[in-house]
């Protein structure tokens, strides 16, 4: 006996953990049955609780409840572990205790290697049966208490918690080097380690970064040869500021924010219809509200909240909740879309991995599970209208009228299968659908409607999922913003849903996060690294700033220059730091081999969409219009639009997008990978629209023009890199052309059998192969 005991010991251990971790019916439990109290009592006494005594109490009595689950009472069995009640007072077949003696298979096998003696499993079966009477169970043990995680004094004092504010300059001895606030900060950490700041940038250099950092495209030959020759002490401001008021500007940025906002026009899933036809209205609205230079904090407050707002005749902003609804879907399961929408909020707009907190009290942050389902009560009380409104756009009237009829078409074959059994309707009704959805996102006729979110009639708070289970619910969590970030002012959402006290109390100059984590977002696009390298978490186990005076700085600078992202990017690119060479010392290469303080600017690689629109823009073929519905640009490979306006597929997402590190629109990005991989050289090597850019360029009217030999060679240069070739790559490009019209080889790429591959335009395509095409310096 004592044998049996001793297996069963380890076994029960198993058992508790094992409820802890399996579903269970829900709260609402039968009363017991009518068995006698004495009877009941007596057969619990001489049957029962020797076997817990024995074999459970030691892990999930009063010392220890592992898994969250206690024996030693009736109360506590019948709260069970974090996913449920371990019985069910008359109904052992539905009692998770006597499932898991029993052996049933799957992951209810407890002990794992043997079952208890039939005689011990009989008597608990027989025990729950009877209603599992416990004696004086009016006064047992009550519920176990999960306490929230409790917020200390060092969790406040994390630097990304501490109030944003101004900074004195710090002196330095080389004063000459500042042409802005922020050169102090650098130049003060430089002084520190003996370092010395690199030579200013050339001006074609500096021309060439700024262009691609503003709009995403490369100057041209004629904008070079202006600023060349403008010697005026503001030059570059001037072409800083030209640049700020291109409408490219807002192409360039709003794709930025689109990575944080995880951008597609598909839902991710695969029934039904799997697109949104009306993604695009909200990346018009981002390019566009860029371009005006919406302050950020108004951004912010549009994107989760525009319904909410005040907007008059103009309900464009309604767009703005796009940033919401324009993630990935899950089937089955709108407590998935819920948490990827808290996701996008936290980290997109504060750089907190708040749903790291969906399961469990978060690991490392202080954000208790129940700050997690706060901020869900706001999301489950918001809802999307079938028929979302119209922006007040107005379509042409033949094509509306075009759509009309052909959406009517739809409809009706998919009333007619209404009645149709279902065997015969299930396929072609899924195919109906998607052709609808089609219909609705590339039709011209289409009206464009906004992605809105709207507060439900009866918003009500959630109830904590103990351990992320849905039917396993705890104490209700008042809908409010994060303790963290309150402190003793805090106080439950009183109006709706919620979303507007949430939008406004994220985008406040109170909240120590917003302003720090876009403008350090902002500094990661324009030198190659964030002063905090990890953009999208400033959570305890971020990497601290590398200039914290500075980050501080310009996220006060930010706010009180009403939160403007273009007087930002004034303040950072009008400085020395900004205009430095990226060429450096070998000595301040290994004081700092990261570059961490800044010594010099980075050197960066075109991410895709400037690689592809520079393809295009040197060739005279870019599509330059602005806004409207997305275009296929892998399997309409003519297509000359930007790329910002392809069409993102995210169930799909095209391997030649994954080859150059696009987002991954499942989750917010605030930071692209940057692999170097073979396939990237082969694309410009065998790809037949690279082919076709290179054969473009040389059809250019003021290419034609010129005399065949240095001139053509000349100007190609100019195009590419914004630059005149040197007398040697003059005499290679011409030793290049002839000798390949020696031995010219067939186009495999073109489309006229027997056309060979002139020598010329092999020659511009080696050109476009180039690493001084692909980086900025």
């Amino acid at each position: 006996m004592n044998a049996v005991k001793g297996s069963c010991l380890a076994g029960l251990g198993w058992l508790g953990i094992a409820l802890g971790l399996l579903g269970a019916p829900g709260p609402q439990l039968p009363a017991a049955p009518s068995a006698s109290q004495a009877e009941g009592v007596e057969f619990f006494e001489n049957k029962v609780r020797p076997i817990l005594v024995d074999n459970c109490f030691k892990c999930h009595g009063n010392g220890k409840h592992k898994g969250n689950f206690r024996l030693d009472s009736r109360a506590g069995l019948l709260t069970g572990g974090d996913q449920g009640p371990a019985i069910v007072p008359g109904d052992p077949d539905k009692s998770l205790l006597i499932q898991a003696i029993q052996h049933q298979g799957g992951k209810l096998m407890m002990p794992p290697s043997m079952k208890l003696p039939q005689a011990q499993i009989a008597d608990l079966t027989q025990w729950v049966k009877m209603g599992a009477p416990w004696p004086g169970a009016d006064k047992t043990t009550p519920k176990v208490k999960r306490d929230a995680k409790p917020i200390t004094d060092q969790d406040r004092a994390h630097w990304a918690f501490q109030p944003v504010k101004q900074p004195a300059a710090p002196a330095v001895k080389y004063g000459s080097w500042v042409q802005s606030p922020v050169d102090a900060f650098i130049l003060a950490k430089l002084e520190s380690q003996k370092m010395v700041p690199a030579p200013p940038a050339d001006k074609r250099t500096l021309i060439r970064r700024a262009s691609y950092d503003l709009i995403g495209l490369p100057p041209t030959p004629e904008q070079v040869a202006a600023f060349l020759a403008d010697n005026s002490p503001n030059a570059f401001a001037k072409v800083v500021d030209r640049l700020l008021a291109s409408p490219h500007y807002g192409e360039r940025w709003g794709r930025h924010w689109l990575d944080v906002a995880r951008y597609a026009d598909t839902k991710g899933d695969t029934q039904g219809n799997p697109i949104f036809p009306n993604a695009f209205t909200y990346r018009d609205y981002v390019i566009r509200a860029f371009n005006e230079d919406l302050p950020h904090d108004r951004f912010l407050l549009e994107q989760i909240a525009a319904d909410q707002l005040e907007l008059g005749a103009d309900k464009k902003p309604l767009a703005a909740l796009g940033f919401i609804t324009v993630g990935r879907r899950f089937l089955n399961d709108a407590n998935d879309t819920i948490a990827d929408r808290i996701d996008v909020v936290t980290q997109g707009a504060m750089a907190l991995t708040v749903s790291c907190a969906r399961c469990h009290d978060h690991k490392f942050d202080p954000i208790p599970t129940r700050d997690y389902y706060s901020l869900h009560g706001v999301f489950a009380s918001s809802t999307e209208p079938e028929q979302p409104p119209l922006l007040g756009v107005t379509p042409d009237a033949k094509e509306y009228a075009d759509y009309l009829a052909k959406r009517k078409r739809l409809d009706d074959q998919l009333q007619e299968l209404g009645n149709a059994p279902v065997k015969q309707a299930f396929v072609r009704k899924l195919q109906l659908t998607k052709e609808k959805g089609k219909l609705e996102a590339s039709h011209p006729g289409s009206p464009p409607r906004a992605m809105v979110l709207l507060d439900s009639p009866n918003p009500k708070n959630s109830r904590v999922f103990l351990r992320g289970n849905p039917n396993n619910l705890g104490e209700d969590a008042p809908r409010q913003f994060l303790a963290i970030l309150t402190g003793e002012m805090r106080k439950p959402f009183t109006k709706g849903s919620g979303r507007l006290e949430l939008a406004q109390a994220i985008a406040n100059r109170d909240n120590p996060l917003t302003a720090r984590v876009m403008v350090n977002r902002v500094w990661l696009h324009h030198f190659g690294a964030g002063l905090v390298t990890t953009p999208n978490d400033f959570g305890l186990r971020s990497d601290p700033p590398s200039h914290p005076e500075l980050l501080n700085y310009l996220a006060w600078r930010f706010m009180e220059d009403g939160w403007s992202l273009k007087k930002l990017h004034r303040l950072l690119m009008l400085s020395s730091v900004y205009q430095q060479q990226s060429d450096d010392k070998l000595r301040n290469e290994k004081l700092d081999p990261d570059n961490r303080l800044l010594a010099k600017m980075n050197r960066r690689r075109l991410d895709f969409e400037s690689m592809r629109d520079t393809l295009l823009l040197v060739a005279g073929n870019l599509d330059r219009s602005l806004g409207g519905r997305p275009v296929d640009l892998i399997k309409q490979p003519t297509v000359a639009r930007r790329t910002v306006y392809g069409f993102i597929d995210r169930q799909n997402l095209p391997g030649l997008l994954r080859m150059f590190d696009f987002a991954d629109p499942d989750t917010t990005n605030a930071q692209r990978f940057d692999t170097t991989v073979p396939q990237q050289a082969l694309f410009f090597l065998n790809s037949a629209f690279v082919m076709e850019q290179a054969a473009k360029m040389l059809e250019r009217p003021e290419f034609k023009k010129l005399e065949v030999g240095g001139a053509r060679i000349r100007r190609l240069y100019q195009l590419i890199y914004q630059r005149d070739p040197s007398v040697e790559e003059v005499k290679l490009g011409l030793r290049f052309i002839e000798a390949r019209s020696k031995n010219a080889a067939p186009d495999p790429n073109d489309s006229t059998k027997g056309k060979r591959l002139t020598p010329w335009k092999r020659y511009a395509q080696v050109l476009l192969m180039s690493n001084e095409l692909m980086f900025v310096d």
